[in-house]
């Protein structure tokens, strides 16, 4: 092809036919300008193919990391909902001076603190790899980001009080129970005498001031975890989840 225009340009000049040269070579300049043209616009659509590709498995993975995220959200919720209730009952068994087999175990389960820690391997890669412009909705990334940020600022302020509290808690029980006796709440239920027969001390525990104190003191902190978790990450977190729904509908 080469050749063949090299040719014609030479058979003009041998022409002397300068004029219709100029003219061909400025159309051959035109030619070549426009097949560089196409061969650009071709590798950019090449290249925007396989950028959407990536964005839409990276969308996908995030989508099943935050929605495991919310599965276990709502799991720990719903624990710590049932914790409360159990705190309540055995707060009342105290004030009321009884003693229930069937309450004994939160006795323990109490002064434990389960977090809720979001996990998101694929963000954090995005971030830590500087491809988070791979996400193009802006405000995706945005919602995300507030999201990750509120739980981080969550385990820095919030767990570490709740955890200062439970730790007091349990230094208190174990006060008046032997640590063996943990196990065997859970296997079976034992009577205070059963308890008392394993060192442990049930009256004491129940009419200790500082017990009653102590268990409001939890009871605060896990309602406040409760409050945070229904009010503030469950809903970043359905946002999240609502616009990467929304985001991956544009690719059907």
């Amino acid at each position: 092809m080469i050749k063949f225009f090299r040719h014609i340009r030479k058979s003009l000049l041998m022409e002397n036919k300068t004029s219709k040269y100029f003219k061909y070579a400025i159309g051959e300049i035109i030619l070549v300008v426009i097949g560089i043209l196409i061969a650009l616009q071709i590798n950019n659509w090449n290249e925007k193919r396989k950028q959407n590709i990536q964005e839409l498995y990276t969308l996908k993975q995030l989508k099943v990391e935050f929605q495991a995220d919310s599965i276990k959200l709502a799991r720990l919720l719903t624990i710590t909902e049932g914790k409360i209730k159990a705190v309540k009952g055995l707060s009342r068994l105290i004030i009321e001076q009884q003693s229930d087999s069937l309450k004994l175990p939160i006795i323990f389960f109490t002064g434990e603190i389960i977090p809720f820690y979001d996990y998101s391997p694929t963000y954090n890669e995005l971030v830590n790899s500087g491809n988070l412009n791979m996400i193009s909705n802006d405000t995706i990334k945005n919602v995300i980001n507030d999201f990750i940020n509120h739980n981080a600022l969550v385990e820095s302020t919030i767990y570490p009080n709740i955890q200062q509290q439970k730790s007091a808690y349990k230094n208190h029980v174990f006060k008046y129970f032997n640590g063996d006796i943990n196990g065997q709440i859970w296997e079976r239920k034992l009577s205070i005498k059963e308890m008392e027969a394993l060192g442990s001390d049930y009256k004491g525990y129940a009419n200790d001031p500082e017990t009653k104190k102590l268990l409001n003191v939890v009871l605060a902190g896990d309602s406040k975890f409760l409050f945070i978790g229904k009010k503030n990450i469950s809903k970043k977190l359905n946002n999240v989840l609502q616009l990467l729904n929304n985001e991956l509908a544009k690719y059907d």
